[in-house]
């Protein structure tokens, strides 16, 4: 977990070093220490995060020490954000570039790696905070949020079942006109059913809802959460004396592991619907041979494999969001790049974390 930003003296006159993040509460405290020497050299290698409070912090002592001080290892993304402020006349004293001198590559490579690392100990801290705020504390009398609960329930579940319910129609369909015209060949176009059955409950439906949400809901998540960062409204929570964590995040993460195997099963019945509807009305398959086919090749286990799929994609999709919303850094284009990161990461943790599961199930013999 990242800290706010201190400030450490180096070995020459005049050197220091930034450490930690350099957020409103470390601007400010900072500004109240005293920098002493005729030219000021800082290092921010270290800095691991920063928002707008700290940049303007920054851009404060540029227009005070004018051509006297000088930013060493200066990360790409505060360079980045640093130029695009419109705010020239703080710095006419000395050119912004000449201020600022970015890490070189192979630092850079390496702080991409040593921030991945730290977001992986931040994702794993926050899964286990999310496991004592949603089990621990409600049997240590500290109560659950439940109206929050419903809210995010509603965002996440019920606005997302006619995208759901569409996509997975549409796959169902695809699924049963694919398998028969394969099938057919060998006289085998009532093994339809099962290939449609199976195929959705086990692997198909549990992907593609995790996926949809992902876009739809973990992207919504991700955006708000870092809003609230850049705005420093977590902070304004905790001067409150509430756990933003426990008020914003929990409830979000309970929603999503919630809805998700709802959302899941519903996705298993329309697909299974719309490879009905094909095989029987286009396929002319009778009405009771897919029925009776379905019900015999569906076992409850598949059903079962699919929410335990679904549980552990929605607690993906929850912990990736506020993993990165949580760590945003910047104003405005760091809430939007954390946002893309978001999404993507999530799939690729869905893809991941469903080859794992469809290996260990075929190695266990489920």
């Amino acid at each position: 977990m990242t800290h706010g930003a201190t400030v450490r003296q180096g070995a020459g006159p005049g050197e220091y070093s930034l450490e930690g993040t350099l957020d409103l509460e470390a601007a400010l405290r900072l500004s109240r220490e005293p920098l002493e020497g005729e030219f000021l050299r800082i290092d921010l290698g270290a800095l691991q995060g920063f928002t707008g409070s700290g940049a303007a912090y920054l851009l404060d002592l540029i227009r005070r020490f004018g051509p006297h001080i000088r930013f060493t290892r200066v990360p790409a993304d505060l360079v980045e954000y640093l130029r695009e402020l419109p705010t020239p006349e703080l710095v006419s004293a000395q050119p912004l570039d000449e201020a600022l001198e970015e890490q070189p590559f192979i630092e850079t490579a390496g702080s991409g790696w040593i921030e991945f690392v730290r977001s992986a100990r931040f994702f794993l801290a926050l899964a286990l905070e999310f496991l004592y705020w949603a089990v621990l504390a409600p049997l240590r009398g500290q109560r659950l949020r439940l109206g929050r609960w419903i809210t995010e329930v509603n965002r996440v579940g019920i606005d997302a079942i006619p995208i759901v319910g569409l996509i997975s129609l549409l796959i169902g369909i695809i699924l049963a006109l694919n398998a028969a015209s394969q099938l057919v060949n060998y006289g085998a176009e009532k093994f339809t059913a099962d290939l449609v059955s199976i195929a959705l409950a086990r692997e198909l439906s549990p992907v593609i809802t995790a996926v949809l949400v992902a876009g739809r809901s973990g992207s919504a998540i991700t955006a708000e959460i870092a809003t609230m960062v850049v705005t420093e409204e977590m902070d304004a929570l905790r001067v409150m004396g509430i756990n933003p964590r426990a008020f914003i995040v929990v409830p979000k993460l309970l929603a999503l592991t919630a809805a998700l195997p709802v959302l899941g099963v519903l996705s298993v019945l329309v697909g299974i619907g719309g490879g009905f509807g094909i095989a029987v009305w286009v396929l002319n398959l009778p009405f009771d041979l897919y029925w009776n086919a379905t019900v015999h090749a569906l076992e409850m286990t598949d059903i079962l494999l699919g929410v335990l799929k679904s549980i552990v994609f929605g607690a993906l999709i929850g912990l990736t969001a506020a993993t990165l919303g949580l760590r945003v850094t910047g104003g405005s284009s760091g809430v939007g790049k954390v946002t893309t990161t978001a999404v993507v990461t999530a799939f690729f943790l869905i893809i991941i974390f469903n080859t794992f599961f469809t290996y260990l199930f075929f190695a266990l013999d489920f």
